[in-house]
């Protein structure tokens, strides 16, 4: 019995001290995910349903390993020129390995660069100051597809390795709020 008592003190303790790291949050509603602060800890406003990132403050988002997702949530730009959205990285702790797709969304228009090469370029589509932008980031397999407001910007296949990670990134002098993630599974068919 002690020794029940004793695996059981030691595994609260543990998930309290995994719980105390200041650079780990959950955010969501339905589908809570782990989100973790790569830049420093004053660049990013820590909540539940709101983030604000600052002047190049950056979060990675993750939903249980999860490769296959539909991800929706709303931007909103308060200042600044933008945000980058990085689909597909390899993150280890607080370092991005590998950018893989990275979406730009700014005032000027949007465009999704992958390895310093353009895929697409949308000048129409801009990042509007104080107005809520809703985004759906799709993942299935190697195919991806992303929709700004209500317009498809991408939709195509990708030979880059799938992650179970988002990285979400105010552009330099930027502060961007990521309202009400969602990290859904893949909708029904």
């Amino acid at each position: 019995m002690n020794r029940i008592v004793v695996f059981a003190s030691g595994l609260v303790i543990a998930l309290t001290l995994a719980a105390c790291n200041p650079y780990e949050f959950n955010m969501g509603r339905k589908h809570i995910m782990v989100c973790k602060v790569l830049t420093s800890l004053p660049s990013v406003e820590q909540g539940h349903n709101v983030a604000t990132l600052h002047d190049t403050g950056a979060i990675n988002m993750n939903y249980y390993g999860a490769t296959q997702y539909l991800l929706t949530m709303d931007l909103r730009l308060k200042r600044g020129e933008g945000i980058r959205i990085l689909l597909r990285p390899d993150v280890e702790q607080r370092d991005v390995k590998d950018s893989g797709m990275v979406l730009t969304v700014t005032r000027s228009g949007t465009w999704m660069s992958t390895g310093r090469q353009i895929i697409f370029r949308r000048p129409d589509v801009k990042f509007q100051p104080n107005e809520l932008m809703p985004i759906s980031l799709l993942s299935e397999n190697h195919y991806t597809q992303v929709v700004l407001g209500c317009d498809t910007v991408y939709k195509g296949w990708s030979d880059q390795m799938e992650s179970d990670d988002i990285v979400v990134q105010a552009l330099e002098g930027s502060e961007v709020e990521v309202i009400a993630p969602d990290w859904a599974g893949l909708p029904d068919r």
